[in-house]
């Protein structure tokens, strides 16, 4: 039986759409790092109720290796602290989906820009979570890299701030947004085989706002291949988000016109890149078009994931 008084530090209470948790430990140099890293789920809603915890036990000496428990239940066993940081991530994600019955939910990077929602949605390899980035970086908000969710009633796409996943065939590109548990830290294990890359407030990666969806771009990484946008059809867009809706199937028919309105409502593209400053570039321009606001294009070169 877990006792409170093993726990040193616990984060303040968090929300993944509608799953409320929190994460304790009993290493507060893990702790820290940890709640910089989820800060940008931080629930000011219900700040007094946790429905699941997260639990990380130092297995060795504090800060070699964790445990990582939900619910009592082990997740995995020894990890570094940064891995132990990616479990937690994605039991986060896979709960946030059990939970997600009110909104229509895609495996899709999410950004904002003056108040249109922009969807990228894509399979694991197509370099959504490195685009979406890129965006976020350039000075869009952020509302998701990996699950986007299209509230069913009011037809918006809502902030999932979880952090930026990056994988290791982007570290380069975004070497400049390294993962700010590490940075903080100084101790190359808490970047782990991934690195989360925190938003929000002190990180200068804004969180988006519920916005009205208005771009649909379906990403497509091709290394040495043109960066270019193709314009897609209603139905090229139709299909592209159903193939990457993860609860279609549980909304019916409700769900199916909700994806006609997007396909209808949304200017929609299919963009192939390989440099991801050309495929930024693009993208604000083609935004900047739509919703009138100013580009910024970041340097460096450019890698998708």
């Amino acid at each position: 039986m877990e006792l409170e008084s093993e726990w040193v530090h616990r984060t303040p209470n968090l929300s993944a759409l509608s799953y409320r948790f929190a994460v304790r430990t009993d290493d507060v140099s893990v702790g820290g790092q940890v709640d910089a890293a989820l800060s940008g789920l931080r629930d000011h809603l219900h700040a007094a109720y946790v429905e699941h915890w997260y639990s990380l036990t130092a297995v060795d000496a504090p800060g070699d290796t964790v445990d990582v428990a939900r619910d009592g239940e082990v997740l995995a066993h020894g990890q570094q602290a940064g891995d132990a940081l990616g479990w937690v991530v994605w039991d986060v994600n896979r709960a946030a989906v059990e939970a997600g019955a009110d909104h229509l939910l895609f495996h899709s990077g999410a950004i904002e820009a003056d108040g249109a929602g922009i969807l990228l949605p894509g399979a694991s390899g197509s370099g959504k979570s490195t685009l979406t980035a890129g965006l976020v970086r350039a000075g869009l908000g952020y509302l998701t890299d990996e699950l986007a969710a299209l509230d069913m009633a009011s037809g918006r796409l809502l902030p999932y701030p979880k952090p930026i996943t990056v994988k290791p065939g982007s570290f380069a590109v975004l070497s400049d947004i390294g993962p700010d548990a590490c940075l903080a830290s100084g101790s190359r294990h808490w970047t782990g085989r991934e690195w989360q890359v925190a938003v929000g407030e002190g990180t200068g990666r804004a969180i988006g706002r519920p916005s009205v969806p208005g771009f649909v771009i379906v990403p497509h990484f091709d290394a040495g291949a043109d960066t270019t946008l193709t314009p897609l059809s209603d139905t090229q867009a139709f299909f592209a988000l159903a193939v990457n809706a993860v609860n279609l199937v549980d909304h019916g028919s409700a769900g199916t016109r909700a994806l006609g309105r997007l396909a209808r409502g949304c200017r929609c593209f299919s963009l192939t890149f390989s440099d991801l400053d050309e495929a930024c570039r693009l993208v604000l321009e083609l935004v900047a078009a739509g919703t009138g606001m100013a580009t910024a294009v970041p340097g460096g070169a450019g890698y998708g994931n």
